[in-house]
């Protein structure tokens, strides 16, 4: 089960992940997130953070001198890349991947399009916000949700009761295979 969240900038993609997050509290997670780094007020770049470790990188920021441009910001695709290894860590063990969020910046890194890969071709229920510009690219590997301020209920109590069957269909299995 993939499940993208798509939207316009601001529409609380990030909020939404974390709110189901919270649902997933007594789950292990694996994942990253990329929440943004603010100087008095203003946006000045972009953390990645393995959700599993802690272990964070700068991922892109108007600080760093060199690297590939997304708008305004500098990549830092190694510091990308030693994420992904982080989260190799703990991938195989987990029950939930969570990814805040597949978009340019991310896609400078050669180790993030292979573990996406991976990912998204896995069994593991998977969580992701998805930037606008790569819907087409992943629409046919999963359930895409178009969120806007307008719909995020709807889509946060849709969303819930997906994983909520998913632990449902994933205990009993357990239950019925693998406690007999």
């Amino acid at each position: 089960m993939n499940i993208f969240i798509t939207g316009n900038p601001g529409c609380g993609k990030s909020t939404l992940v974390k709110k189901l997050l919270g649902t997933l509290h007594d789950k292990k997670i694996s994942g990253i997130v990329t929440p943004e780094i603010r100087e008095r007020g203003s946006r000045r770049g972009f953390k990645i953070i393995d959700l599993a470790s802690g272990m964070e990188e700068i991922m892109a920021s108007v600080n760093i001198e060199h690297g590939p441009m997304v708008s305004r910001y500098k990549v830092n695709v190694e510091g990308i890349d030693r994420i992904m290894d982080k989260f190799l860590e703990s991938y195989e063990d987990s029950d939930y991947v969570v990814i805040d969020e597949i978009g340019s910046m991310e896609f400078f890194s050669e180790k993030f399009k292979k573990v996406m890969t991976t990912v998204l071709k896995s069994d593991k229920p998977v969580i992701a916000t998805l930037s606008k510009k790569f819907v087409e690219k992943y629409e046919k590997a999963g359930k895409v949700y178009h969120l806007t301020r307008d719909n995020f209920d709807k889509v946060f109590s849709e969303l819930l009761s997906l994983i909520s069957n998913q632990v449902i269909r994933r205990s009993d299995f357990q239950k019925k295979f693998y406690l007999c």
